[in-house]
């Protein structure tokens, strides 16, 4: 059996002004840090093989902090990105809201139909995502798995995982950053979510 840890980057300085990040990027804040710190101390006793992460600088970031003194076998997937924006990157969320309505409101209510005059879908996303999901599950036979990635990306996985339709992405819970959410996966590639967002961490 395999078991993934997948996690979110930490909070980052975009993410405080509400700016759409996409495959562009920001530093972690100092929050986002020690965000990092906890979860890595969290996670300090769990003997990972391989860490897969999304080549994002805060998601590298992140994935330093949480492994800090550790000899693990590091991964970075360019499947394991966020969701390509395209014009939207950099552009606060007002901002979007005004100047595509109806694509800001097709991206966070009807995920299933939003179609970006540049950038991905989610649909392109979910693809991908998938991919590179499979590609993890057939390199690792057993053991511990830690993935480093984004929100849509964690998302994706923990719809794909409960069977849930597309149209259902933003549900409950919001992913926040170094949440931890712990799916089994066995050699039936049977998948059963044991936790899903965790931020006990942050007590």
């Amino acid at each position: 059996m395999v078991t993934l840890y997948i996690t979110r980057h930490g909070q980052t300085e975009w993410n405080v002004a509400k700016r759409m990040q996409g495959w562009s990027d920001s530093p972690l804040t100092e929050r986002g840090q020690k965000d990092a710190v906890k979860l890595g101390n969290k996670l300090k006793d769990i003997p990972f093989s391989t860490v897969y992460i999304s080549p994002s600088g805060r998601t590298i970031q992140t994935a330093e902090i949480l492994l800090k003194g550790r000899d693990v076998t590091t991964i970075l997937d360019n499947d394991l990105r966020e969701i390509n924006t395209g014009d939207w990157q950099g552009m606060t969320l007002s901002d979007i809201e005004a100047t595509y309505p109806t694509q800001y409101a097709d991206y966070f209510e009807r995920p299933e139909q939003f179609q970006p005059a540049s950038g991905e879908s989610f649909h392109d996303v979910k693809k991908r995502v998938l991919a590179a999901l499979a590609r993890i599950i057939e390199a690792n036979g057993d053991g511990n798995i830690l993935i480093v990635t984004h929100s849509v990306v964690k998302k994706l996985l923990i719809n794909y995982f409960k069977g849930n339709p597309l149209n259902t992405l933003w549900n409950p819970p919001f992913i926040h950053g170094t949440s931890l959410t712990i799916v089994e996966i066995d050699s039936d590639g049977q998948a059963i979510l044991k936790i899903v967002g965790d931020t006990t961490h942050f007590k």
